[in-house]
């Protein structure tokens, strides 16, 4: 796991978890919130008429989701990318960066793949970074090959990277374990 700051942004890097982890150690990140889910296992989502009537409502590709207390109403598979905002989620056509498997917010130098190379990161890096100015969300989360979660919020952040940090741990110790 690697992390840094961006702006008024903290943001961390993980292959070793999942979107579901970021809700177990911090369900307030999307709690009575609204979520915009830009991408789902690389298919579009489509809300059923008692969706509709919670107020899920679909814009372009993405599906806006007022979320109450109960966030195991979200819909999340292992593809995901998510902007999540305190207050209405604006219309707008929102970039979609998990679907390139070699966006990483690391150092450029730390991934090269055969789809990508350091300039295409270096200028993704660079949208990335201005599509979340522009849609000022308080919370960022995606799951391509590796889990992004990016926050405004220190306590979110900080909550986050300790819980992930504490379940890497027990997973090692559980593995390490004698069947």
């Amino acid at each position: 796991m690697f992390h840094g700051v961006q702006g008024e942004y903290r943001w961390l890097e993980t292959a070793a978890h999942e979107v579901y982890d970021v809700l177990q150690v911090c369900p307030t990140v999307a709690a009575n919130k609204n979520v915009v889910i830009t991408s789902f296992d690389s298919y579009p989502l489509q809300p059923t008429s008692e969706e509709m009537q919670r107020g899920w409502r679909t814009s372009g590709r993405s599906l806006h989701i007022p979320v109450s207390g109960n966030i195991s109403a979200i819909p999340f598979e292992v593809f995901d990318e998510w902007y999540i905002f305190t207050t209405d989620s604006p219309e707008r056509d929102y970039k979609v960066f998990v679907k390139h498997d070699w966006f990483t917010l690391g150092p450029a130098q730390t991934i090269y793949s055969r789809t990508g190379n350091a300039f295409d990161l270096k200028r993704m890096q660079r949208w990335f970074w201005q599509e979340l100015e522009e849609c000022n969300p308080e919370s960022y989360l995606g799951r391509g090959t590796r889990l992004k979660f990016v926050s405004r919020n220190p306590e979110y952040f900080n909550t986050v990277l300790r819980g992930l940090s504490s379940l890497a741990r027990i997973r090692a110790k559980s593995a390490k374990a004698p069947a």
